[in-house]
């Protein structure tokens, strides 16, 4: 993506509602496994480094950024390792960890299943990997091309990913389930009506639009574990390396 994007991105991620109920849900999932105080993790793909002051609280965090001025902005941030890779064969990393994160990643590599292979290396013996991707290939937009995504899945076609990388897939389910109505009609009418839409992430003007949606989506973090969401804007799974 280009550096503006990455701007655009760390100006907003610390309020813009999807970036905020994203960091609830994860964090929601990540505290159920209570993960020892002395924890390992890292992010692969930190962006801007929305999520790494949420996953100081879990350990110790290291990160990994193709992109130049994220990875210059993620480590100033947070004081966390930030290094220079890319999936799948390039992480400067050797692990093991902990706990391995992926949030939105792997739509934007050419070799998905190598690069989940790459993951699954570098998670310890009977550590987790959690990850998320969009989902649906009928909500390809605009959003996607500006993001440079190769692609959007369906739950079974990810999961199958997983298993041939070698996970356990403890939890799986899509998210962005209460959002998802309104997301599919906007997308599905400006695509007939041949709109040339701007990306999503485009904060509300209004901050109690903002709070609103903040709170919608994030609510989705007392469902996600007791249930498995029938569709959704997205997929999260929670992954385990079996121990040897």
């Amino acid at each position: 993506m280009e550096e503006d994007y990455y701007r655009h991105m760390a100006d907003i991620q610390a309020r813009h509602w999807w970036y905020e109920g994203r960091r609830r849900i994860l964090e929601s999932v990540i505290r159920r496994l209570n993960l020892p105080a002395a924890s390992s993790i890292l992010e692969v793909g930190c962006g801007t480094g929305a999520n790494l002051h949420m996953l100081k609280k879990f350990g110790r965090v290291a990160g990994v950024e193709p992109n130049a001025w994220g990875r210059a902005h993620s480590a100033e941030i947070s004081d966390c390792d930030i290094r220079d890779g890319l999936l799948p064969g390039g992480i400067p990393f050797s692990g093991p960890y902990d706990l391995v994160c992926a949030f939105d990643v792997i739509e934007h590599v050419d070799q998905d299943l190598e690069s989940l292979r790459t993951l699954h290396r570098l998670t310890s013996s009977g550590g987790h990997t959690v990850l998320t991707v969009p989902a649906w290939r009928f909500l390809w937009s605009q959003h996607d091309i500006i993001n440079h995504h190769k692609r959007r899945y369906s739950l079974d076609e990810f999961r199958s990913l997983l298993e041939q990388a070698g996970f356990n897939v403890e939890f799986m389910s899509y998210y962005n389930f209460w959002l998802f109505p309104a997301v599919a009609l906007v997308r599905i009418v400006k695509k007939v009506l041949r709109i040339d839409n701007r990306p999503d992430l485009t904060r509300p003007e209004n901050p109690l639009i903002n709070a609103l949606l903040t709170g919608v989506f994030s609510s989705e973090r007392f469902l996600l574990g007791p249930c498995r969401l029938p569709f959704g804007v997205s997929i999260i799974a929670l992954c385990r390396k079996e121990p040897s």
